[in-house]
């Protein structure tokens, strides 16, 4: 079966990159998804790729990758994250997505950018794996029990019991990890869209010898606020008025999590700001709390510190196209969370 693979046009192909999508990967895809991650995203619009058989035309498999603006050693740079990778099951060999990944990788190569990455499911590892990208890295789950109601009543078979333990072990379990301190700054949610300072912090924070996505307000907006399905809120962290950090969250069934995190350089607002969302959280029944950072971020002794324990990692796949990224030695100091993932 050759399998004949070209650029996607999001005006003709729309509906088959939808459709494709949908019946492969997420139930989620539909007009309104695609118009936010393919075409409204700050950093510039989506690439997509199809694979088409040539014998019969048709749609074999589909990929796209999204820019992401980064600061790298203080100046900006554009990096790729992969997404959306999908095949048809009358496709689903090695050899056509090989050669769709492939092609995908060919392609970013020749445009001007740092470096592209994927957090790929097993099945995608050994396409990686048979074009000889290997794994750089992890993204890792860090979770805090904040009740325990749940698990105590499956293990005594009482409910009655269960809300006394729970009572005293919830009581426990909320004095514990490192909160920061109430004068370190003033918390308050967030109402109404980002304004210039957000942009304003992430300026002051560029200049740090590591990676950082821009997260300007303009991004901020997109990524979080104008979301087509996740609903987000926005914790900030200020000190005399100013803004200096902030934690972006939202609930989950049974829990809730924590999606992007930025903050001044101090160890005391990064835990004030989680210990925040955790109290949140927890006046409104969750379970527990969780977040995604990469293995190499700056601030997993901070979340460690917080109460927060490592949990299943996910594969990162990084393939390096710049000389200045080399010498940051990879993926190090990367501050990876789970806003960096596509959608």
């Amino acid at each position: 079966m050759p399998i004949h693979i070209r650029l996607a046009e999001f005006g003709s192909d729309r509906a088959a990159l939808v459709e494709m999508v949908r019946a492969n990967l997420t139930p989620s895809s539909n007009d309104k998804r695609f118009s936010w991650l393919y075409q409204r995203g700050p950093h510039g619009a989506a690439r997509a790729w199809i694979a088409f058989d040539s014998a019969n035309g048709a749609v074999a498999g589909v990929a796209a990758a999204f820019p992401r603006r980064i600061w790298l050693e203080g100046t900006e740079g554009i990096a790729w994250v992969f997404g959306d990778f999908c095949m048809n099951p009358a496709y689903r060999t090695l050899g056509p997505a090989i050669q769709l990944q492939r092609r995908c990788i060919e392609s970013l190569s020749q445009e001007a950018c740092e470096f592209c990455y994927d957090f790929p499911s097993e099945k995608m590892m050994a396409i990686y794996s048979r074009m000889g990208i290997e794994q750089r890295g992890t993204l890792v789950r860090w979770a805090k029990p904040l009740r325990i109601e749940q698990r105590v009543e499956s293990a005594l078979h009482s409910r009655v019991l269960a809300q006394g333990a729970g009572l005293l072990i919830n009581t426990v379990l909320a004095r514990q990890g490192w909160k920061g301190t109430d004068d370190v700054c003033d918390l308050a949610m967030h109402a109404g869209r980002c304004g210039e300072e957000f942009s304003l912090l992430d300026s002051q924070l560029c200049h740090k010898p590591c990676i950082r996505t821009l997260r300007t307000a303009e991004y901020l907006n997109w990524r979080y606020l104008d979301h087509p399905e996740n609903h987000y809120e926005i914790l900030t962290a200020r000190r005399d008025g100013i803004l200096v950090g902030y934690a972006i969250f939202s609930e989950e069934p049974n829990g809730g999590g924590v999606a992007d995190l930025c903050a001044v350089e101090e160890q005391a607002v990064i835990a004030r700001l989680l210990a925040g969302v955790v109290e949140i959280l927890r006046r409104r029944g969750a379970a527990s709390v969780s977040l995604r950072a990469g293995d190499s971020h700056p601030w997993n002794r901070v979340f460690e510190r917080a109460g927060f324990r490592r949990r299943e990692e996910t594969p990162l796949v990084l393939h390096v196209l710049s000389n200045r990224l080399q010498r940051l030695k990879q993926q190090a100091c990367w501050h990876l969370m789970q806003g960096e993932r596509d959608s």
